[in-house]
């Protein structure tokens, strides 16, 4: 069982993730995007290239139903397609060219978030936070 510490600390980590998560959520669907479509673009920006099976293994679907998913990604110019140069049968996905423009939006919107989460703080208590997080990152 958790002590009353380490449950604050969980219960405060799962909010700001709570909330980051349905912020992006929210964002995804103004741009026409299921929760699985921005998955997509998030393990394709985090793993580089990646191939249409292990999208597909990654999100647990069948290969067709993740190139059905990426279809409507390719022709938003979030992400492209090539194949494989030692096997025609294999596809890779990587970001396109509208990707970059769509991370800076999200990324402008995650600091709005962060910020107005942390008004409710004072500078030194702000000042501490970040203090602390650095800390326990380094």
């Amino acid at each position: 069982m958790k002590n009353t510490k380490e449950k604050s600390l969980d219960d405060v980590l799962m909010s700001f993730k709570r909330a980051i998560t349905d912020s992006f959520l929210k964002d995804a669907k103004s741009f026409g995007f299921s929760p699985s479509h921005f998955e997509i673009l998030i393990y394709v920006s985090e793993k580089g290239p990646v191939t249409m099976k292990s999208i597909a293994s990654w999100l647990n679907i069948t290969p067709p139903s993740a190139s059905s998913l990426v279809d409507k990604l390719v022709l938003k110019r979030l992400v492209s397609r090539f194949p494989s140069d030692k096997d025609r049968r294999t596809v890779y996905v990587k970001l396109g060219e509208d990707a970059h423009k769509f991370f800076a939006k999200l990324h402008k919107k995650k600091i709005t978030l962060f910020k107005k989460m942390l008004d409710k703080l004072n500078k030194e208590e702000k000042e501490s936070l970040v203090h602390i997080l650095n800390k326990c990152i380094s």
